[in-house]
This record gives structure tokens, sequence and C-alpha cells, in this order.
């Protein structure tokens, strides 16, 4: 781990208590179907997603990295009932190394998100053109519906910590519909 990344997950810590206050005067999407909530700062945007992505938020490039912008994406899938948040991580989490070059888990953290237990997964791995990327994922269940909600930056980037911060906000205002 570079000296940078653990700035960056030492940083993280407190960001969970004060991830309300830090939602004033962000933008809040309701997805019209599923009814989960998430909230992202001015000036980010809703793109075009991917197969398997119901909401792609994106924002400004990386500090010093090009050919990326930072970006928080949401996806979800049926679960079995009385699967626990923690055996959904760990699903979700053992096709990694598989799918992705260079996958490192950096740690993981349980945490809530409105009344649903959850876990924010920190993670890098390096995409085909050779850019690290720093992940994290929070993993949420609510009733038999499991969301992962992903924030994107660059290892590289010259404020890591800053935009790790600043996407751990983002996925801690994630709420699930009902």
């Amino acid at each position: 781990m570079t000296a940078r990344m653990a700035a960056a997950l030492c940083g993280l810590v407190l960001v969970a208590s004060g991830a309300a206050s830090a939602a004033t005067g962000w933008v809040t999407f309701t997805h019209p179907r599923l009814g989960f909530t998430l909230s992202y700062p001015p000036g980010w945007e809703v793109a075009r997603t991917a197969t398997g992505v119901v909401l792609l938020v994106v924002g400004p490039p990386p500090a010093g990295v090009s050919g990326l912008r930072m970006n928080v994406s949401v996806t979800h899938e049926e679960v079995p009932p009385g699967m626990t948040v923690e055996q959904y991580d760990s699903q979700n989490e053992s096709g990694m190394g598989l799918l992705f070059t260079g996958y490192r888990r950096l740690r993981a953290d349980r945490t809530r998100v409105g009344d649903y237990p959850a876990v924010v997964r920190y993670y890098t791995w390096i995409r085909g053109d050779g850019v690290e990327l720093y992940q994290m994922q929070l993993a949420a269940i609510a009733g038999t519906r499991g969301y992962v909600v992903t924030g994107t930056t660059a290892a590289a980037s010259r404020r890591l910590a800053e935009e790790a911060r600043l996407l751990v906000s983002i996925l801690l205002t994630f709420r699930p519909g009902r």
C-alpha cells in the first residue's frame, strides 16, 4: 500500500458520522422504479449507464489524472431471504480477483445506511490501459434486494485522500428503497 493510499484510508474513519452534514446542498436522486436515493454534489451529473448499472453519477477528473472522471454507480440484484450483508459482500467480492487485474483488497468497514447494516470495502485494481483505480464499494441488503454502490477515482490522484472522503460521503447517502 502506498503512503497516499494509507493516508486516504486513515482519513475515512470519521467520514461516516459526517455524511449527512456533507450532503447539505447536494442533489438527491430517487430511482423511479427501485425507490433508492443517492445524493451527490452540485456539478456532478447523471450519465448513461452500462448494462446492469441502474445509476451512474460522474464528477470531475481525479487530480492530475486524465482519461477518467470520478464516479459513483449503483447495481442491484435479488438475494436469498435471510442473507446477511457480510455474506453478500463476500459473494460479491469472490469473483473480483478473476475480473480485475491486480485486484487488492485494502480493508472493509461495517456501517449502516439508514436502517440497514452495510459493509464498505476499499480496494485497487489496474485497468487494461494501466491506470490503477482506487475504488470503494458499499454493500447493503433491503429485504431480498442486494445493492452495491461503487465509488471510483484514480490511485495516482494528487488529492486521493480528499477524493476518497468525498466518494465515501456520497456512498453513505445511499438509502435502499422499501
